[in-house]
């Protein structure tokens, strides 16, 4: 299944270090459970087996990037591609840095499919 582009918001904890994406409070609220794909990052699915938000603990070490960054997110995306085998997850983010826009190193993970999770490719935006 293929998803349209839909919108995320991007909620960062500096205190904790950990970056969190969701879709609308209306989405979330369908939230069933989450899958970690490794031990910083997961993904949470709705009760359609959906994908609705991603966290990503020790986010300022993922993004190779300063905690400080992280409050200054201008806009960033998230690709999620589940296939029988494996389950890729790529994250860009831009952010305000020093008054200028910047581009952090990206989070790309691919893991095996081992939660036999439905197939699914979609691609959200973040604002």
């Amino acid at each position: 299944m293929k998803r349209e582009k839909e919108i995320m918001e991007v909620d960062f904890d500096c205190e904790n270090d950990i970056l969190f994406a969701f879709l609308d409070d209306e989405v979330y609220k369908d939230f069933e459970y989450s899958e970690f794909l490794n031990d910083f990052v997961s993904i949470d699915f709705n009760k359609n087996n959906v994908p609705i938000g991603v966290e990503i603990s020790n986010a300022s070490e993922q993004f190779k990037t300063k905690k400080q960054h992280l409050n200054n997110i201008i806009s960033g995306g998230i690709t999620i591609l589940i296939s029988e085998k494996k389950i890729e997850l790529d994250i860009n983010l831009l952010v305000l840095i020093h008054n200028k826009s910047a581009h952090l190193s990206p989070v790309s993970i691919v893991e095996n499919n081992d939660f036999s999770l439905p197939l699914i490719e979609t691609t959200m935006a973040m604002i």
